[in-house]
């Protein structure tokens, strides 16, 4: 009998010791660098940042203005379209040293063919998309990255489309071009 009774203290102390670890796992404070995802994001730590690989693009198309920006993580890469003086150009960067993997010009002419009749130039009161990207930031918070962005137009309106991630989220926020309003936000878990 006295063995149930010394058995039943100890049970319940591992419980308790082990609902302590749990918890500590929960907070963050006690996890170890051990998992598949925690080995990607201190993989990730090295990247440069989109600002960084922005100003390399921009520099290798030779100036212009970036219509379209993507963080391909598969293939550790930063992907740019921009819009210059000479047409588009698409710019590939390496996400960790910030290499220039790839520079391609299109013609001008591809681009006419490719849009669409009711396509229209981009009015000049536009908000900057540096400015969409700072009120989406603000709604996600700072420590979110943007991974693309996009000017489009839809039904007369524009808008900037954004993605944005940070450690445990992925940030969709469309931002009126005009007024700079926040028109839609969506946040899935990674």
């Amino acid at each position: 009998m006295k063995k149930r009774w010394v058995i039943a203290p100890v049970a319940a102390g591992i419980l308790a010791i082990g609902g302590m670890a749990a918890f500590a796992e929960d907070t963050g404070k006690l996890v170890q660098a051990d998992t598949a995802e925690a080995k990607v994001k201190q993989a990730a730590s090295g990247w440069i940042s989109a600002d960084e690989a922005k100003s390399i693009a921009l520099e290798a198309a030779g100036g212009g203005e970036v219509r379209e920006m993507e963080l391909d993580r598969d293939d550790r890469e930063y992907e740019f379209e921009i819009l210059g003086e000479s047409g588009e150009v698409d710019v590939k960067i390496d996400a960790k040293s910030g290499k220039v993997l790839e520079t391609e010009q299109d013609d001008q002419d591809d681009d006419r063919d490719d849009q669409d009749d009711d396509h229209q130039a981009a009015p000049d009161n536009l908000i900057s998309e540096e400015e969409a990207i700072r009120i989406a930031k603000d709604k996600t918070g700072s420590a979110a990255e943007v991974t693309e962005a996009e000017l489009d137009e839809e039904d007369g309106r524009w808008h900037y489309e954004l993605e944005l991630r940070d450690d445990r989220h992925e940030y969709d926020v469309d931002v009126d071009a005009e007024s700079g309003d926040v028109i839609d936000f969506e946040k899935d878990e990674n």
